[in-house]
């Protein structure tokens, strides 16, 4: 059976994120929880003023892996299994964990400019963290989804994943592209402009 697409987009299938016991350690989800933030600037030359409110969302996949073909509900800690919104199953993954408590402070900083926003794709967008240890530079990618519920007056960001890459290609961050740009076009305040080729610094 084919999966829907944007499935991620049916409230019904946010993750609560309840606090875990996994191989015996508690793991608090809070950082995860749903939050909101404004999106907002001044008019100026012939842009209007903009003040956009996004509520943002997290998937499972922030904190988990793709199950191998040998793993199972049965030999695995229930409690480290997670069903994402395509009913796959995912689990959990302490790195990813530990490199997730980053991301609302990351998000955070896209309305104000301080953390930068790419287009990953025809739907979903990007932002990137460079980050050093022992003396090797890994990238932490942070893709999501930015769309209007219907009629509603503000957008939502759901966070598809994230996971730190080793060798990203520079394709990854070519086109790069204001968020508040992004979210003035998503309200359907400006119209959208296509991508270019600019690749960005």
């Amino acid at each position: 059976m084919s999966v829907p697409k944007f499935r991620w987009r049916h409230a019904a299938r946010s993750e609560t994120w309840a606090p875990r016991i996994i191989n015996d350690v508690r793991y608090a989800f809070d950082h995860l929880h749903d939050f909101d933030m404004v999106v907002s600037r001044p008019a100026r030359k012939e842009l209007p003023a903009l003040c956009v409110p996004v509520r943002v969302v997290f998937d499972c996949h922030v904190v988990t892996e793709g199950a191998s073909l040998h793993d199972s509900v049965a030999s695995t800690d229930r409690a480290s299994v997670w069903i994402d919104s395509g009913g796959r199953m995912r689990i959990f993954n302490d790195a990813r964990y530990i490199q997730s408590l980053r991301l609302p402070a990351l998000i955070k900083g896209l309305p104000r400019g301080h953390t930068k926003c790419y287009v990953a794709s025809a739907h979903n967008y990007m932002v990137c963290e460079q980050l050093g240890r022992d003396g090797v530079v890994e990238s932490y990618q942070v893709y999501f989804d930015l769309y209007r519920p219907g009629t509603e007056a503000r957008l939502v960001m759901y966070v598809q994943s994230a996971y730190v890459k080793d060798q990203p290609g520079a394709a990854s961050r070519r086109h790069a592209k204001p968020f508040a740009t992004l979210c003035a076009e998503k309200a359907g305040i400006v119209a959208k402009k296509p991508k270019g080729n600019k690749k960005a610094p």
